[in-house]
């Protein structure tokens, strides 16, 4: 059984092999019942590859409205703001469109701009799109999944420079104004959201977000996300069998849109330091893991045997 206790306990036997576990606050909801675990006082958080997340929130709301469909292609627009010499990268970049942004399967090897690449090799993050539209690309488009921060990163870029706002207004206006989140921070690349980095959340909003999934896109009876798209988002879009651990608390078979698929019908979204919002719509539990843990397998961990 989920409890407080069961939590408390696996952290204990964790820590004394892992003495330096650094878990900040575990919310476990149950039927609507919130239980706090390490909670204190609340401060703003990074997400790091959480905030991708919003992103793909803010693509179905603007799907919804009719700005642009799934097959919509992005390199008429992205073109216009960078560079790219590589031109049997132009011949693939000119067939992404929003689908195969949103599953990572735009054909690069492996990740791109990731937050130690970017410092390793000193990169400029305000010209970075550039950097990113050269690495060379490996792979067919729509054949291969990659984990990447290029993806959200190009939707912010498209989105922009397509309806001339910031993806984080388009996400302030329709999102956290709907669910009430007032406080936060979230840098920029240059002019652009990076969508993949970036924001700082309080944990109690951060669960927010964690409830948009788990209720079909509602917060108080108030429906912010269509259901159809958040139904998408946590359906298997494209299996990524060849990357997954099976002795992991949560192994990735699959994505969705910004989400990954797991065992038992549990959805998931992670990033680095082990933030996590994990759904198990089947039992109506989400659970919201804030953390500072470079090991994000030891965030996991804690929930051993209890999911």
């Amino acid at each position: 059984m989920l409890n407080i206790e069961n939590i408390k306990n696996n952290v204990s036997e964790l820590k004394k092999t892992l003495p330096s576990l650094n878990i900040d606050s575990i919310f476990l909801d149950k039927d609507g019942e919130v239980d706090k675990v390490f909670y204190n006082d609340e401060c703003l958080h990074e997400l790091r590859s959480c905030s991708k997340l919003l992103v793909a929130m803010a693509i179905g709301i603007a799907i919804d409205k009719g700005m642009f469909s799934l097959d919509t292609l992005v390199y008429p627009i992205i073109k216009n703001v960078a560079y790219i010499k590589n031109k049997e990268n132009i011949e693939k970049i000119s067939k992404w469109n929003i689908r195969t942004l949103l599953t990572h399967t735009t054909g690069y090897e492996e990740i791109i701009m990731s937050a130690k690449e970017i410092k390793e090799k000193q990169l400029d993050t305000s010209n970075i799109i550039n950097y990113a539209l050269n690495v060379d690309i490996s792979y067919e488009v729509g054949e291969r999944f990659a984990y990447n921060n290029v993806e959200p990163f190009i939707l912010s870029v498209f989105f922009q420079e397509k309806f001339r706002i910031n993806l984080s207004e388009f996400i302030k206006e329709n999102i956290f104004n709907k669910l009430d989140i007032k406080e936060y921070k979230w840098d920029n690349y240059g002019k652009y959201c990076p969508g993949c980095t970036g924001l700082f959340l309080k944990h109690s909003d951060f669960h927010k977000i964690g409830k948009l999934l788990l209720n079909n896109g509602k917060y108080n009876n108030i429906q912010v996300i269509p259901e159809e798209w958040i139904n998408e988002m946590c359906k298997m879009q494209f299996e990524t069998l060849e990357i997954c651990k099976k002795e992991r608390v949560l192994p990735k078979y699959g994505v969705g849109y910004f989400t990954f698929i797991s065992r038992d019908g549990i959805v998931f979204r992670d990033g680095s330091n082990g933030q996590n919002i994990i759904i198990d719509k089947n039992n109506n539990l989400l659970i919201t893991i804030m953390s500072t843990e470079p090991n994000m397998k030891n965030v996991t961990e804690v929930l051993r045997n209890l999911i």
